[in-house]
Protein backbone atom coordinates (compact mmCIF):
# COMPACT_ATOMS: atom_id res chain seq x y z
CA UNK A 1 0.00 0.00 0.00
CA UNK A 2 2.67 2.35 1.06
CA UNK A 3 5.11 1.55 -2.36
CA UNK A 4 1.86 2.34 -4.33
CA UNK A 5 0.92 5.18 -2.48
CA UNK A 6 4.74 6.42 -3.09
CA UNK A 7 4.55 5.30 -6.46
CA UNK A 8 1.55 7.26 -7.36
CA UNK A 9 2.68 10.38 -5.37
CA UNK A 10 5.85 10.46 -7.63
CA UNK A 11 4.07 10.51 -10.73
CA UNK A 12 1.86 13.57 -9.44
CA UNK A 13 4.95 15.36 -8.99
CA UNK A 14 7.08 14.19 -12.23
CA UNK A 15 3.84 15.74 -14.28
CA UNK A 16 3.73 18.91 -12.37
CA UNK A 17 7.92 19.55 -12.85
CA UNK A 18 6.66 18.76 -16.59
CA UNK A 19 4.24 21.08 -16.51
CA UNK A 20 6.44 23.60 -14.83
CA UNK A 21 9.30 23.51 -16.70
CA UNK A 22 7.19 23.61 -20.16
CA UNK A 23 5.69 26.98 -18.71
CA UNK A 24 9.45 27.87 -18.43
CA UNK A 25 10.88 27.28 -21.66
CA UNK A 26 7.63 27.52 -24.26
CA UNK A 27 8.25 31.54 -24.45
CA UNK A 28 12.00 30.43 -25.33
CA UNK A 29 10.78 27.33 -27.44
CA UNK A 30 8.60 29.98 -29.68
CA UNK A 31 11.44 32.00 -29.92
CA UNK A 32 13.34 29.50 -31.48
CA UNK A 33 10.74 28.47 -33.70
CA UNK A 34 10.22 32.36 -34.77
CA UNK A 35 13.60 32.38 -35.95
CA UNK A 36 13.72 29.03 -37.78
CA UNK A 37 11.44 29.92 -39.67
CA UNK A 38 13.09 32.69 -40.87
CA UNK A 39 16.03 31.27 -41.02
CA UNK A 40 14.01 28.66 -43.63
CA UNK A 41 12.48 31.57 -45.45
CA UNK A 42 15.74 32.99 -45.97
CA UNK A 43 17.21 29.46 -47.41
CA UNK A 44 14.13 28.44 -49.46
CA UNK A 45 14.34 32.26 -51.48
CA UNK A 46 18.21 31.29 -52.47
CA UNK A 47 17.00 27.82 -53.10
CA UNK A 48 15.75 26.16 -56.59
CA UNK A 49 14.45 23.45 -57.78
CA UNK A 50 14.31 19.60 -55.63
CA UNK A 51 15.62 21.71 -52.33
CA UNK A 52 13.16 24.46 -52.53
CA UNK A 53 10.66 22.17 -52.33
CA UNK A 54 12.00 20.29 -49.30
CA UNK A 55 12.46 23.49 -48.11
CA UNK A 56 8.69 24.84 -48.43
CA UNK A 57 7.99 21.31 -46.71
CA UNK A 58 10.10 22.03 -43.59
CA UNK A 59 8.75 25.83 -43.92
CA UNK A 60 5.23 24.14 -43.82
CA UNK A 61 6.06 21.36 -40.58
CA UNK A 62 7.98 24.97 -38.40
CA UNK A 63 4.84 26.61 -39.06
CA UNK A 64 2.45 23.69 -37.96
CA UNK A 65 4.77 23.12 -35.05
CA UNK A 66 4.58 26.92 -34.11
CA UNK A 67 0.52 26.93 -34.35
CA UNK A 68 0.54 29.31 -37.09
CA UNK A 69 -1.76 26.42 -39.61
CA UNK A 70 -2.68 28.98 -42.21
CA UNK A 71 1.24 29.85 -43.29
CA UNK A 72 1.57 25.95 -43.01
CA UNK A 73 -1.40 25.64 -45.55
CA UNK A 74 -0.03 28.23 -47.59
CA UNK A 75 3.81 27.43 -47.29
CA UNK A 76 2.48 23.41 -48.28
CA UNK A 77 0.04 24.36 -50.97
CA UNK A 78 3.09 25.87 -52.72
CA UNK A 79 5.57 23.39 -52.38
CA UNK A 80 3.07 20.77 -53.91
CA UNK A 81 2.86 23.39 -56.74
CA UNK A 82 5.97 23.64 -57.20
CA UNK A 83 6.19 19.81 -56.99
CA UNK A 84 4.03 19.30 -59.35
CA UNK A 85 5.58 21.32 -62.12
CA UNK A 86 9.02 19.54 -61.33
CA UNK A 87 7.75 16.21 -61.74
CA UNK A 88 8.59 15.73 -58.15
CA UNK A 89 5.69 13.20 -56.90
CA UNK A 90 7.17 11.58 -53.50
CA UNK A 91 7.93 15.72 -52.47
CA UNK A 92 4.39 16.64 -53.85
CA UNK A 93 2.62 13.65 -51.28
CA UNK A 94 4.72 15.30 -48.80
CA UNK A 95 3.59 18.40 -49.27
CA UNK A 96 -0.28 17.32 -49.30
CA UNK A 97 0.11 15.59 -45.93
CA UNK A 98 1.25 18.57 -44.61
CA UNK A 99 -0.68 20.58 -46.43
CA UNK A 100 -3.95 18.33 -44.65
CA UNK A 101 -2.70 18.33 -41.05
CA UNK A 102 -2.86 22.17 -41.23
CA UNK A 103 -6.07 22.24 -42.37
CA UNK A 104 -7.29 18.98 -40.19
CA UNK A 105 -5.77 21.78 -37.17
CA UNK A 106 -7.36 24.51 -38.61
CA UNK A 107 -10.94 22.72 -38.57
CA UNK A 108 -11.18 22.41 -42.34
CA UNK A 109 -13.39 19.67 -44.16
CA UNK A 110 -10.86 19.61 -47.30
CA UNK A 111 -8.26 17.94 -45.36
CA UNK A 112 -9.13 14.20 -45.53
CA UNK A 113 -9.25 15.21 -49.54
CA UNK A 114 -5.24 16.24 -48.64
CA UNK A 115 -4.62 13.01 -47.28
CA UNK A 116 -6.09 10.72 -50.12
CA UNK A 117 -4.22 12.80 -52.77
CA UNK A 118 -1.36 12.03 -50.71
CA UNK A 119 -2.15 8.45 -50.77
CA UNK A 120 -2.79 8.05 -54.02
CA UNK A 121 0.02 9.46 -55.25
CA UNK A 122 2.28 7.16 -53.03
CA UNK A 123 0.74 4.19 -54.52
CA UNK A 124 1.06 5.51 -58.70
CA UNK A 125 4.85 5.14 -57.39
CA UNK A 126 4.87 2.41 -55.70
CA UNK A 127 6.48 4.62 -52.59
CA UNK A 128 8.18 2.93 -49.95
CA UNK A 129 7.47 5.90 -47.77
CA UNK A 130 5.65 3.65 -45.45
CA UNK A 131 5.96 5.55 -42.36
CA UNK A 132 3.99 8.73 -44.78
CA UNK A 133 1.40 6.24 -46.04
CA UNK A 134 0.39 5.21 -42.39
CA UNK A 135 0.41 9.22 -41.03
CA UNK A 136 -2.09 9.67 -44.00
CA UNK A 137 -4.38 6.73 -42.98
CA UNK A 138 -4.02 7.86 -39.20
CA UNK A 139 -5.02 11.26 -40.14
CA UNK A 140 -7.89 10.11 -41.72
CA UNK A 141 -9.39 7.42 -39.10
CA UNK A 142 -9.45 10.82 -36.44
CA UNK A 143 -11.07 12.76 -39.14
CA UNK A 144 -13.61 9.70 -39.79
CA UNK A 145 -14.65 9.34 -36.22
CA UNK A 146 -14.87 12.94 -35.38
CA UNK A 147 -17.21 12.64 -38.18
CA UNK A 148 -18.90 9.82 -36.50
CA UNK A 149 -18.20 7.51 -39.73
CA UNK A 150 -17.81 3.89 -38.24
CA UNK A 151 -17.47 2.55 -42.04
CA UNK A 152 -14.88 4.61 -43.01
CA UNK A 153 -12.75 3.94 -39.69
CA UNK A 154 -13.24 0.47 -40.38
CA UNK A 155 -11.82 0.61 -44.25
CA UNK A 156 -9.31 2.64 -42.85
CA UNK A 157 -8.60 0.11 -39.89
CA UNK A 158 -8.47 -2.84 -42.70
CA UNK A 159 -5.96 -0.38 -45.12
CA UNK A 160 -3.86 -0.03 -41.94
CA UNK A 161 -3.58 -3.34 -41.12
CA UNK A 162 -2.65 -4.10 -44.87
CA UNK A 163 0.00 -2.08 -44.65
CA UNK A 164 1.31 -3.44 -41.80
CA UNK A 165 0.94 -6.87 -44.05
CA UNK A 166 -0.90 -8.18 -40.65
CA UNK A 167 2.09 -9.02 -38.98
CA UNK A 168 1.08 -8.10 -35.69
CA UNK A 169 -1.41 -11.19 -34.93
CA UNK A 170 2.04 -13.23 -35.45
CA UNK A 171 3.87 -12.54 -32.60
CA UNK A 172 2.65 -13.68 -29.35
CA UNK A 173 0.20 -11.21 -27.38
CA UNK A 174 0.01 -10.09 -24.05
CA UNK A 175 -2.98 -9.17 -22.44
CA UNK A 176 -3.02 -6.35 -20.83
CA UNK A 177 -5.42 -4.91 -18.23
CA UNK A 178 -8.18 -2.80 -18.52
CA UNK A 179 -7.26 0.93 -17.71
CA UNK A 180 -8.69 2.50 -14.73
CA UNK A 181 -8.23 5.69 -15.12
CA UNK A 182 -9.16 9.28 -12.67
CA UNK A 183 -12.46 9.84 -14.12
CA UNK A 184 -13.51 5.87 -13.63
CA UNK A 185 -12.33 6.41 -10.12
CA UNK A 186 -14.29 9.54 -9.26
CA UNK A 187 -17.26 7.61 -10.88
CA UNK A 188 -16.74 4.81 -8.10
CA UNK A 189 -16.74 7.33 -4.91
CA UNK A 190 -19.64 9.40 -6.68
CA UNK A 191 -21.15 6.20 -6.20
CA UNK A 192 -20.43 5.15 -2.29
CA UNK A 193 -21.40 9.10 -1.65
CA UNK A 194 -25.18 8.71 -3.14
CA UNK A 195 -25.01 5.14 -1.35
CA UNK A 196 -24.50 6.88 1.94
CA UNK A 197 -27.14 9.62 1.16
CA UNK A 198 -29.67 6.69 0.47
CA UNK A 199 -28.73 5.19 4.19
CA UNK A 200 -28.74 8.49 5.56
CA UNK A 201 -32.29 8.57 3.94
CA UNK A 202 -33.72 5.46 5.48
CA UNK A 203 -32.74 6.49 8.99
CA UNK A 204 -36.18 7.09 11.02
CA UNK A 205 -37.28 11.03 11.05
CA UNK A 206 -33.82 11.26 8.75
CA UNK A 207 -31.86 11.55 11.65
CA UNK A 208 -28.96 10.25 11.60
CA UNK A 209 -26.67 8.37 14.44
CA UNK A 210 -23.15 9.89 15.00
CA UNK A 211 -21.74 6.44 15.90
CA UNK A 212 -23.57 4.65 12.61
CA UNK A 213 -22.23 7.64 10.48
CA UNK A 214 -18.70 7.09 11.57
CA UNK A 215 -18.74 3.69 11.23
CA UNK A 216 -20.01 3.51 7.73
CA UNK A 217 -17.93 6.17 6.84
CA UNK A 218 -14.92 4.22 7.99
CA UNK A 219 -15.74 1.22 6.26
CA UNK A 220 -16.25 3.59 2.91
CA UNK A 221 -13.11 5.04 3.46
CA UNK A 222 -11.39 1.79 3.78
CA UNK A 223 -13.06 0.76 0.78
CA UNK A 224 -11.57 3.53 -1.40
CA UNK A 225 -8.19 3.09 0.36
CA UNK A 226 -8.30 -0.84 -0.57
CA UNK A 227 -9.38 0.60 -4.62
CA UNK A 228 -6.95 3.75 -4.89
CA UNK A 229 -4.15 0.51 -3.81
CA UNK A 230 -5.68 -1.66 -6.57
CA UNK A 231 -5.88 0.88 -8.77
CA UNK A 232 -2.26 2.20 -8.16
CA UNK A 233 -1.15 -1.92 -8.35
CA UNK A 234 -3.17 -2.18 -11.62
CA UNK A 235 -1.08 0.81 -13.28
CA UNK A 236 2.28 -0.27 -12.54
CA UNK A 237 1.25 -3.36 -13.84
CA UNK A 238 -0.43 -1.57 -16.69
CA UNK A 239 2.64 0.50 -17.29
CA UNK A 240 4.68 -2.50 -17.28
CA UNK A 241 2.60 -4.36 -19.69
CA UNK A 242 2.58 -1.48 -21.93
CA UNK A 243 6.29 -1.21 -22.02
CA UNK A 244 6.52 -4.86 -22.86
CA UNK A 245 4.02 -4.12 -25.69
CA UNK A 246 5.59 -0.73 -26.95
CA UNK A 247 9.39 -3.25 -27.31
CA UNK A 248 7.74 -5.94 -29.23
CA UNK A 249 5.70 -3.64 -31.46
CA UNK A 250 9.24 -2.04 -32.37
CA UNK A 251 10.34 -5.07 -33.13
CA UNK A 252 7.94 -6.07 -34.86
CA UNK A 253 7.69 -2.64 -36.89
CA UNK A 254 11.55 -2.87 -37.42
CA UNK A 255 11.07 -6.56 -39.01
CA UNK A 256 8.22 -5.05 -41.21
CA UNK A 257 10.09 -2.15 -42.05
CA UNK A 258 13.32 -4.40 -43.51
CA UNK A 259 10.95 -6.26 -45.12
CA UNK A 260 9.62 -3.72 -46.68
CA UNK A 261 12.68 -1.96 -47.42
CA UNK A 262 14.23 -5.25 -49.55
CA UNK A 263 11.08 -5.75 -51.46
CA UNK A 264 10.71 -2.32 -52.29
CA UNK A 265 14.78 -2.27 -53.04
CA UNK A 266 13.87 -5.03 -54.99
CA UNK A 267 11.39 -3.78 -57.08
CA UNK A 268 13.26 -0.47 -57.57
CA UNK A 269 15.66 -2.02 -58.94
CA UNK A 270 13.68 -3.72 -61.28
CA UNK A 271 12.32 -0.66 -61.94
CA UNK A 272 15.49 0.55 -62.68
CA UNK A 273 16.75 -2.05 -64.94
CA UNK A 274 13.17 -1.54 -67.06
CA UNK A 275 13.98 1.80 -67.25
CA UNK A 276 17.37 1.59 -68.14
CA UNK A 277 16.28 -0.95 -71.04
CA UNK A 278 13.67 1.62 -71.66
CA UNK A 279 15.80 4.17 -72.10
CA UNK A 280 19.14 1.92 -74.09
CA UNK A 281 16.03 1.41 -77.06
CA UNK A 282 14.93 4.99 -76.84
CA UNK A 283 18.42 6.00 -77.57
CA UNK A 284 19.48 3.61 -79.65
CA UNK A 285 16.19 5.05 -82.43
CA UNK A 286 17.11 8.58 -81.44
CA UNK A 287 20.53 7.80 -82.21
CA UNK A 288 19.17 5.77 -85.71
CA UNK A 289 16.81 8.96 -86.65
CA UNK A 290 18.96 11.10 -86.03
CA UNK A 291 21.96 9.46 -87.84
CA UNK A 292 19.26 9.13 -90.96
CA UNK A 293 17.82 12.87 -90.68
CA UNK A 294 22.06 13.57 -90.74
CA UNK A 295 22.25 11.72 -93.83
CA UNK A 296 19.08 13.20 -95.68
CA UNK A 297 20.27 16.70 -94.56
CA UNK A 298 23.59 15.54 -96.32
CA UNK A 299 22.89 14.39 -99.13
CA UNK A 300 20.18 16.83 -99.69
CA UNK A 301 23.36 19.73 -99.00
CA UNK A 302 25.29 17.71 -101.58
CA UNK A 303 22.70 17.68 -103.95
CA UNK A 304 21.52 21.57 -103.64
CA UNK A 305 25.83 22.18 -104.21
CA UNK A 306 25.97 20.20 -106.79
CA UNK A 307 22.88 22.33 -108.36
CA UNK A 308 24.17 25.64 -107.29
CA UNK A 309 27.26 25.03 -108.76
CA UNK A 310 25.53 23.77 -112.26
CA UNK A 311 23.32 26.79 -111.80
CA UNK A 312 26.84 28.81 -111.97
CA UNK A 313 28.01 27.57 -114.42
CA UNK A 314 24.97 28.27 -116.72
CA UNK A 315 24.79 31.88 -114.87
CA UNK A 316 28.16 32.36 -116.01
CA UNK A 317 27.74 31.11 -119.38
CA UNK A 318 24.57 33.61 -119.70
CA UNK A 319 26.59 36.36 -118.54
CA UNK A 320 29.10 35.93 -121.24
CA UNK A 321 26.66 35.98 -123.99
CA UNK A 322 25.03 38.76 -122.60
CA UNK A 323 28.66 40.78 -122.47
CA UNK A 324 29.30 39.24 -126.43
CA UNK A 325 25.96 40.64 -127.10
CA UNK A 326 26.32 43.98 -125.42
CA UNK A 327 29.82 44.41 -126.88
CA UNK A 328 28.33 43.38 -130.41
CA UNK A 329 25.51 45.72 -129.95
CA UNK A 330 27.97 48.81 -128.83
CA UNK A 331 29.73 47.97 -132.08
CA UNK A 332 27.17 48.42 -134.22
CA UNK A 333 25.43 51.12 -132.16
CA UNK A 334 26.23 54.04 -129.96
CA UNK A 335 25.77 53.57 -126.28
CA UNK A 336 22.51 55.27 -125.36
CA UNK A 337 20.98 54.75 -128.84
CA UNK A 338 21.76 51.05 -127.74
CA UNK A 339 19.89 51.78 -124.02
CA UNK A 340 17.16 53.06 -126.20
CA UNK A 341 16.50 50.35 -128.31
CA UNK A 342 16.91 47.46 -125.64
CA UNK A 343 14.74 49.52 -123.16
CA UNK A 344 12.04 50.24 -126.12
CA UNK A 345 12.21 47.69 -128.95
CA UNK A 346 13.44 51.00 -131.08
CA UNK A 347 14.93 54.63 -131.78
CA UNK A 348 13.91 57.62 -132.29
CA UNK A 349 16.35 59.92 -134.81
CA UNK A 350 17.93 62.91 -133.42
CA UNK A 351 19.11 66.49 -134.43
CA UNK A 352 22.15 67.77 -133.08
CA UNK A 353 23.21 71.23 -133.87
CA UNK A 354 27.03 70.94 -134.02
CA UNK A 355 28.78 67.69 -135.44
CA UNK A 356 32.12 66.79 -137.13
CA UNK A 357 32.22 64.35 -139.64
CA UNK A 358 35.25 62.73 -141.44
CA UNK A 359 35.67 61.19 -144.47
CA UNK A 360 38.89 59.00 -145.38
CA UNK A 361 39.18 57.35 -148.85
CA UNK A 362 42.61 55.23 -150.76
CA UNK A 363 43.92 56.97 -153.54
CA UNK A 364 43.95 54.57 -156.57
CA UNK A 365 42.53 52.01 -154.55
CA UNK A 366 41.36 50.58 -158.21
CA UNK A 367 44.66 49.84 -159.32
CA UNK A 368 45.74 48.68 -155.26
CA UNK A 369 42.58 46.02 -156.63
CA UNK A 370 43.80 44.98 -159.48
CA UNK A 371 47.60 44.42 -157.93
CA UNK A 372 46.59 41.96 -154.86
CA UNK A 373 44.38 39.39 -154.92
CA UNK A 374 40.74 39.71 -153.35
CA UNK A 375 41.65 37.42 -150.41
CA UNK A 376 44.67 39.71 -149.83
CA UNK A 377 42.79 42.90 -150.50
CA UNK A 378 40.09 42.51 -148.06
CA UNK A 379 43.08 41.64 -145.33
CA UNK A 380 45.28 44.77 -146.44
CA UNK A 381 42.03 46.71 -145.78
CA UNK A 382 40.60 45.16 -142.76
CA UNK A 383 44.19 45.79 -141.29
CA UNK A 384 43.89 49.66 -142.43
CA UNK A 385 40.59 49.92 -140.70
CA UNK A 386 40.94 48.27 -137.32
CA UNK A 387 44.06 50.75 -137.05
CA UNK A 388 41.57 53.31 -137.74
CA UNK A 389 39.11 51.81 -135.35
CA UNK A 390 41.38 51.99 -132.70
CA UNK A 391 42.07 55.53 -133.00
CA UNK A 392 38.86 56.78 -133.44
CA UNK A 393 38.20 55.10 -130.21
CA UNK A 394 41.46 56.43 -128.55
CA UNK A 395 40.24 60.08 -129.07
CA UNK A 396 36.52 58.72 -128.18
CA UNK A 397 35.04 59.70 -131.54
CA UNK A 398 32.22 57.58 -133.14
CA UNK A 399 32.50 55.52 -135.86
CA UNK A 400 29.57 55.27 -138.36
CA UNK A 401 30.39 53.27 -141.11
CA UNK A 402 32.73 51.48 -144.10
CA UNK A 403 31.52 51.95 -147.39
CA UNK A 404 33.78 49.95 -150.01
CA UNK A 405 37.27 51.57 -148.90
CA UNK A 406 35.96 54.61 -147.81
CA UNK A 407 35.92 54.95 -143.43
CA UNK A 408 33.46 57.26 -141.85
CA UNK A 409 33.52 58.68 -138.49
CA UNK A 410 31.63 61.81 -136.58
CA UNK A 411 32.20 63.78 -133.03
CA UNK A 412 30.02 65.21 -131.29
CA UNK A 413 27.37 62.05 -130.81
CA UNK A 414 25.55 61.18 -129.27
CA UNK A 415 25.65 63.23 -126.12
CA UNK A 416 25.48 66.47 -128.54
CA UNK A 417 27.87 67.90 -126.47
CA UNK A 418 30.02 70.10 -129.17
CA UNK A 419 32.03 69.02 -132.53
CA UNK A 420 34.93 67.86 -130.98
CA UNK A 421 37.15 69.27 -133.88
CA UNK A 422 40.07 69.51 -131.80
CA UNK A 423 39.69 65.51 -131.29
CA UNK A 424 38.80 64.64 -134.70
CA UNK A 425 42.00 66.87 -135.93
CA UNK A 426 43.97 64.19 -134.11
CA UNK A 427 42.70 61.75 -135.15
CA UNK A 428 43.48 62.49 -138.53
CA UNK A 429 47.11 63.23 -137.92
CA UNK A 430 47.37 59.52 -135.94
CA UNK A 431 45.65 57.87 -138.70
CA UNK A 432 47.91 59.66 -141.56
CA UNK A 433 50.68 58.99 -139.43
CA UNK A 434 49.67 54.90 -139.11
CA UNK A 435 49.54 55.11 -142.74
CA UNK A 436 53.12 56.43 -143.36
CA UNK A 437 54.53 54.01 -141.61
CA UNK A 438 52.65 51.12 -142.96
CA UNK A 439 53.53 51.87 -145.93
CA UNK A 440 57.68 52.20 -145.42
CA UNK A 441 56.81 48.38 -144.52
CA UNK A 442 55.09 47.64 -147.36
CA UNK A 443 57.60 49.24 -149.66
CA UNK A 444 60.31 46.66 -148.53
CA UNK A 445 58.16 43.59 -148.72
CA UNK A 446 57.62 45.34 -152.50
CA UNK A 447 53.68 45.79 -151.99
CA UNK A 448 51.66 48.65 -153.24
CA UNK A 449 50.83 52.17 -151.04
CA UNK A 450 47.86 52.78 -149.37
CA UNK A 451 48.07 56.61 -149.15
CA UNK A 452 44.63 57.95 -148.10
CA UNK A 453 42.70 61.56 -148.30
CA UNK A 454 40.74 62.64 -145.29
CA UNK A 455 38.48 65.73 -145.42
CA UNK A 456 36.66 66.88 -142.17
CA UNK A 457 33.34 68.90 -142.15
CA UNK A 458 31.20 70.44 -139.00
CA UNK A 459 27.82 71.43 -138.91
CA UNK A 460 24.32 70.14 -137.97
CA UNK A 461 23.07 66.56 -138.80
CA UNK A 462 20.43 64.16 -137.85
CA UNK A 463 20.99 60.90 -136.52
CA UNK A 464 19.47 57.78 -135.69
CA UNK A 465 18.27 53.76 -136.53
CA UNK A 466 16.37 53.34 -139.46
CA UNK A 467 14.73 49.46 -140.54
CA UNK A 468 13.99 46.72 -138.77
CA UNK A 469 16.48 43.91 -140.10
CA UNK A 470 20.01 44.63 -140.56
CA UNK A 471 19.93 48.09 -139.07
CA UNK A 472 22.90 50.09 -138.45
CA UNK A 473 23.17 53.85 -137.22
CA UNK A 474 23.69 56.38 -139.66
CA UNK A 475 23.67 60.41 -140.24
CA UNK A 476 22.13 62.29 -142.76
CA UNK A 477 22.20 66.12 -143.33
CA UNK A 478 24.07 68.39 -145.76
CA UNK A 479 27.40 68.68 -143.13
CA UNK A 480 27.47 64.56 -144.37
CA UNK A 481 27.85 65.93 -148.00
CA UNK A 482 29.92 68.66 -147.73
CA UNK A 483 32.50 66.53 -145.73
CA UNK A 484 32.41 63.96 -148.83
CA UNK A 485 32.86 66.75 -151.41
CA UNK A 486 35.92 68.37 -148.64
CA UNK A 487 37.47 64.85 -148.58
CA UNK A 488 37.51 64.33 -152.47
CA UNK A 489 38.73 68.00 -153.29
CA UNK A 490 41.62 66.66 -151.26
CA UNK A 491 45.04 65.02 -151.85
CA UNK A 492 46.76 61.89 -150.47
CA UNK A 493 48.59 61.87 -147.41
CA UNK A 494 47.10 65.04 -146.24
CA UNK A 495 44.06 66.59 -144.14
CA UNK A 496 41.71 69.03 -145.84
CA UNK A 497 39.37 70.51 -144.14
CA UNK A 498 36.34 73.23 -144.89
CA UNK A 499 36.22 76.78 -143.64
CA UNK A 500 33.79 76.31 -140.83
CA UNK A 501 36.11 73.44 -139.39
CA UNK A 502 38.96 75.81 -139.51
CA UNK A 503 36.84 78.58 -137.54
CA UNK A 504 36.97 76.39 -134.44
CA UNK A 505 40.14 75.03 -134.85
CA UNK A 506 42.41 78.12 -135.97
CA UNK A 507 43.11 79.03 -132.84
CA UNK A 508 45.32 76.18 -132.07
CA UNK A 509 46.52 74.51 -135.56
CA UNK A 510 48.33 75.70 -137.69
CA UNK A 511 46.86 75.44 -141.23
CA UNK A 512 47.56 76.17 -144.93
CA UNK A 513 44.50 78.62 -147.24
CA UNK A 514 43.99 76.90 -150.45
CA UNK A 515 41.46 79.11 -151.67
CA UNK A 516 38.14 78.75 -152.81
CA UNK A 517 37.82 75.00 -154.17
CA UNK A 518 34.49 74.08 -156.18
CA UNK A 519 32.76 71.19 -155.13
CA UNK A 520 30.29 69.29 -156.48
CA UNK A 521 26.78 69.74 -156.43
CA UNK A 522 27.93 72.79 -153.79
CA UNK A 523 29.48 75.41 -155.25
CA UNK A 524 33.06 76.57 -154.18
CA UNK A 525 33.97 76.28 -150.49
CA UNK A 526 37.11 77.38 -148.64
CA UNK A 527 39.42 74.74 -148.00
CA UNK A 528 42.43 74.68 -145.52
CA UNK A 529 45.38 71.62 -145.63
CA UNK A 530 46.10 71.17 -141.90
CA UNK A 531 50.05 71.13 -141.48
CA UNK A 532 51.30 67.91 -140.14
Amino acid sequence: MTNATSAHTMMKTFFFLLTFLSALCLPGIAGGQSSRIQQLETEMRAASGQERVEKLIALADACIQAGDYDKASNWADEAGNFAKRLRLPALRAAALNREGKALMLRGKRKADSRFEQSLDILRSINSGDKSLAMDNLENMRIIAQRAGKEKDVAYINEQIARLNNQLVTQLPQVQAPAPVTRQELDKEIGALQKEIARQQARMPGGKVNAAEMERQNQELQAQLAEREAQIDQMTEDQMKTSMLLMQQRYMLDSVVFRASLDSLSVANWNLALREAETNRKFYIAAIAALLILAGGSLYSFLRTRQHAKVLEGKNEVIKEEQRRSENLLLNILPSLVADELKKNGHTNARYFEDVSVLFADFVGFSKIAEQLKPQQLVTELDTAFKAFDAIIAKHQLEKIKTIGDAYMCAGGLPNGGGSQMRNMIDAAREMQQWLTDWNKQRQEQGLPRFDARIGIHRGPVVAGVVGSKKFAFDIWGDTVNIAARVEQAGEGGKINISGEAYEVIKSYVDCQYRGKIAAKNKGEIDMYFVEN
